[in-house]
């Protein structure tokens, strides 16, 4: 689009007014803060810069409604799923000839009724002049003189509004500005290359850009003279309900749900797992897949506790029971227990309590030990005959979840914790407990598999310095830690996909012996940051960039910055939550905000694009703000990236 010296149609500069914004312009219309709010959310993303959200992206068209009656915008056209967004919505019908013309710019009245089809506000216009050239009963009309009652435009200085004329960047920042009732202190220095603190709108696009608003382009400048396409304009409307969506229903009475769009899975800081599936699927190296994610870390071959031992508790009851089963046959197996300075052997199951402060143990033949702690082995492993026939598994339930939990490796370490039994497993790090690690499938690529496991032992190796006084533990078995199931894991697939996991694991290990994985390791593949381990943190997938650890968790952290995350939504991560959607019912919603009703929602995003706070309205004008991670947790939501939440 070209670059051009525009006449002043809204005024050069931003001022401030005392006491917030400009007044209505005509006595006996009373204008809500709502509606104003919703005008705010309806126009917010015509700022965005298309170099920083690209246009027409596959995620945009989240409406199932699909139409194709542009004969300018055939499928696979750029904005498609933005225009098709707003014909779906109503906000468009093209021109008579069957065209949208996305490449056209678009014009001031063009905006005021594409605005005034979003937000849709319950209003009567009467038929008195704001604007000597936009008359009553014509074009855009209606939309224009709501815009001019609300206070966001008060046209030209000879009072004309100029609804033909092309609108630009500058001038949409201006609007905004005014319409949000907005007051910021400019920055010193500016954050786009072409824009000073002298410049015409600086106040406002400063705030614009510390809102979150625009981005600019991608060689730093912001381009304030230049015009917007009409495609442009379809993709930044569509965003605009990514940005700050408030809806209400037409009756005012307060929705029976809320339907909540998004994409991405989990917190959103460090790794991508689907996004690490893509970049292995593109050829991307390990090293290059956690670098990437993993901002400013190194990927080190570490001696650092090579051959140690993790705990990892499994359960909490009152009483279990443990039962071995061998691996030829399928017969019960083995068990010994060492108790009291005594070792008690049997073959069958050995039962555990809770008495009084002490573990006591039952052997299948009925001999009973008790004692502050017991531990439990079975053969085939480093602590009991690692070569036998009688190798085993055993089973502990309640664990994983509340279901049962298969062990091949370690051994069982049992106390009393708060008058329970307290379950740990006790097994080499660095490759058992890796083997049963379930966070990502098996049948994924195998340098995928081997970032899944640096990331995996970082962030065990991280947690290893001391036991956790409620549990005895390194670790939780479960996603407050990491995900184990044990055997599973490594026997998936009758073994076929577990040993491609295994391999994996097996991949970022050295071991005493090279190539026999029955040597213990002597050094493996970790993630460290000036010296030393880092938080590995990870999640399923992100909606198109991740989180800071700062924004998740209220801690700067190095390492954990949000980076761009295409990969998360590109078709080789072949991401089943690339896009979702949500239902949360009013009561729900009302809960989740502390209100008696929720009547609208609008909400704030944060540097990777996903919610920060959202604030809810009732009824009666009362209102909450929660963060976007209370509404997650809250809500029931698959992740904070939200597109949009439409009120039914």
């Amino acid at each position: 689009m070209p670059v051009r010296s525009v006449p002043s149609r809204e005024p050069a500069t931003v001022p401030t007014p005392a006491g917030g914004r400009p007044a209505g312009r005509r006595a006996g219309r009373t204008w809500s803060r709502g509606v104003v709010a919703s005008v705010l959310i309806a126009a917010t993303a015509l700022l965005v810069a298309p170099a920083s959200l690209p246009a027409g992206s596959a995620r945009a068209a989240t409406e199932s409604c699909e139409r194709t009656d542009f004969t300018d915008v055939p499928a696979g056209a750029a904005f498609r799923g933005d225009i098709m967004w707003m014909a779906c919505r109503g906000i468009t019908v093209g021109y008579a000839d069957g065209t949208f013309r996305p490449g056209q710019p678009i014009t001031r009245g063009e905006m005021a009724a594409f605005l005034y089809r979003q937000v849709r506000p319950e209003v009567t216009v009467d038929q008195q002049r704001d604007f000597s050239d936009v008359a009553p009963g014509g074009p855009h009309f209606t939309a224009i003189s709501w815009l001019a009652d609300t206070g966001a435009t008060v046209g030209r200085a000879d009072g004309t509004f100029g609804p033909g004329e092309p609108v630009t960047r500058g001038e949409l920042t201006a609007f905004l500005y005014r319409l949000a009732d907005a007051s910021s202190t400019p920055p010193a220095t500016s954050p786009f290359t072409d824009l000073g603190p002298s410049s015409p709108n600086y106040r406002a696009i400063t705030w614009a850009a510390a809102r979150g608003i625009t981005a600019g382009f991608n060689d730093g400048s912001f381009r304030q003279q230049q015009d917007i396409t009409r495609g442009h304009a379809s993709a930044f409307l569509h965003r605009a309900h990514a940005d700050l969506v408030g809806t209400r229903p037409p009756s005012g009475r307060p929705p029976t749900s809320f339907t909540v769009r998004g994409s991405g899975w989990g917190h959103g800081a460090g790794m991508s797992q689907y996004g690490a599936r893509a970049m292995a699927e593109e050829g991307r190296s390990v090293e290059h897949i956690l670098r990437y994610y993993y901002s400013g870390a190194d990927v080190t071959q570490s001696a650092h506790r090579a051959a140690t031992n993790i705990s990892v508790h499994l359960a909490s009851p009152q009483s279990t029971t443990i039962q071995a089963t061998r691996l030829a046959g399928g017969t019960p197996g083995l068990q010994r227990v060492r108790i009291a300075g005594t070792v008690l052997q049997a073959r069958g199951a050995v039962r555990l309590a809770a008495d009084g402060g002490a573990v006591l143990v039952t052997m299948p033949d009925g001999k009973r030990k008790r004692s502050a702690s017991a531990v439990l082995e079975w053969p085939g492993t480093r602590f009991w005959s690692p070569d036998s026939s009688e190798a085993a598994t055993v089973r502990v339930p309640a664990a994983n979840g509340s279901q049962p939990l298969d062990l091949r490796h370690g051994k069982l370490v049992i106390s009393v914790v708060n008058g329970k039994l307290n379950v740990v497993t006790e097994l080499r790090m660095n490759d058992e407990y890796l083997y049963g690690l379930a966070e990502m499938p098996s049948s994924w690529p195998a340098t995928a598999l081997q970032a899944q496991a640096v990331a995996g032992r970082s962030y065990a190796l991280r947690n290893m310095n001391t036991l956790k006084a409620e549990c005895g533990c390194h670790v939780w078995d479960e996603v407050r830690s990491q995900k184990f199931t044990g055997w599973a894991k490594e026997n998936e697939g009758g073994g076929r996909y577990g040993n491609r996991w295994k391999a994996a694991v097996d991949a970022t290990v050295t071991r005493a012996r090279p190539g026999d994985p029955t040597s213990s390791p002597v050094a493996a593949k970790s993630l460290w940051h000036r010296g030393s381990i880092i938080d590995a943190t990870y999640f399923s997938s992100s909606g198109g960039h991740t989180r800071s650890a700062q924004d998740v968790w209220g801690n700067a952290v190095p390492y954990l910055q949000g980076r761009p995350d295409p990969y998360s939504l590109s078709a080789a991560a072949n991401n089943p939550n690339a896009s979702w959607t949500q239902t949360i019912s009013q009561a729900a919603m009302a809960q989740a905000f502390g209100l008696p009703s929720v009547h609208s929602v609008r909400f704030t995003r944060d540097g990777a694009g996903s919610v920060q706070y959202v604030t809810a309205t009732a009824a009666n004008g009362a209102t909450a703000r929660i963060t976007g991670n209370q509404l997650r947790s809250r809500a029931g939501l698959k992740s904070t990236w939200v597109a949009s939440i439409t009120a039914r």
